[in-house]
């Protein structure tokens, strides 16, 4: 009796991000060879195109460099993989080898061919480049929303990915940032990682109808990150920082001539040493002095200040 169930994509993939990608591909029955003994042939590089799946956004030209220098010495060590799309190719893993082979001008590379649809594809892109070095979180996380759709759950998902799912939730927090933002992020992958997506979408959500308070103050704070002034564990608190003294919940009261400060009044000794705050959130106003810098006699005298400043005035116009 044939006990043999149809595979999930789980099953059929789970090992590509931990093992030798080509060792799977030999050992996987679901990747039939094209070519009849599976052996490496020359194909002409113009009739190759990349991964359309491929997440990763920015290969480092140097070290594309230092890669086509090793092949014009040694030759390629191992073939590009391939799948026959149309009248042309499409690489399932060897992408970096390929572009030295562009750099190099070379009219050929060697290649095996196999077939793949487009779900393995995503998938085998995935997890060949999932825990590379110089991948951006902001790639991983749109490599995994383009296979999301063929996993049961995000904890399926999440076992395959060997990812814990709240690992998981911060890459996908990348997914509900404003268009924006994502602009921003496809200028530059690696200008936030997923712990400052998953934060700024939690400070995002607290304005659902309109980012434009964010915006400004987000803006503001990625070019600091830019600069190298601001790491990017800081940017939502930063944004937070400059955008909640002008939002709408934040706003001075007119009518009362109240006004909320998002920076503390800092109270400094003759020698400039800081020796106390006064700091007002709109709802309390708080003042933090130097038991030291006071002493007992201001101490009482400051009590009675505000003791009578608090008191209803009997003054009659």
């Amino acid at each position: 009796m044939n006990d043999t169930k149809k595979q999930s994509p789980l099953d059929k993939l789970k090992s590509l991000s931990k093992t030798n990608l080509d060792q799977h591909l030999a050992s996987d029955p679901i990747f039939s060879l094209t070519s009849s003994d599976g052996e490496s042939q020359p194909i002409a590089m113009e009739l190759i195109d990349p991964n359309p799946w491929q997440p990763r956004r920015d290969f480092d030209p140097l070290k594309i460099e230092h890669l086509a220098e090793s092949i014009d010495v040694h030759g390629l060590i191992e073939p590009i993989i391939v799948r026959k799309h149309e009248n042309r190719f499409q690489i399932i893993a060897g992408e970096r080898r390929w572009r030295a082979h562009q750099q190099l001008k070379k009219p050929h590379i060697t290649a095996i061919v196999r077939c793949a649809d487009d779900m393995q594809m995503r998938l085998i892109a995935v997890a060949e480049n999932l825990d590379r070095e110089g991948l951006s979180d902001y790639e991983v996380a749109l490599a995994i929303q383009g296979v999301e759709e063929n996993f049961g759950s995000r904890t399926e998902l999440a076992r395959y990915l060997k990812k814990t799912r709240s690992e998981l939730y911060r890459y996908l927090a990348f997914m509900e940032l404003p268009e924006w933002l994502r602009s921003k992020l496809d200028e530059n992958p690696f200008l936030l990682n997923r712990t400052a997506a998953e934060e700024l979408k939690r400070l995002f959500a607290k304005d659902p109808i309109d980012h434009q308070n964010y915006r400004e103050a987000t803006l503001k704070a990625i070019k600091l990150v830019e600069a190298g002034e601001l790491t990017q564990i800081r940017v939502a608190s930063e944004v937070e920082k400059i955008a909640i003294p002008s939002s709408p919940n934040q706003k001075s009261n007119s009518s009362s001539g109240s006004q909320s400060n998002s920076e503390p009044m800092l109270f400094v000794d003759q020698k400039g040493k800081a020796v106390g705050k006064l700091k007002n959130n709109g709802k309390n106003i708080t003042l933090t002095l130097s038991c030291a810098a006071l002493g007992n006699e201001r101490e009482k005298a400051l009590h009675e200040f505000v003791s009578e400043l608090l008191k209803p005035s009997n003054t009659q116009d």
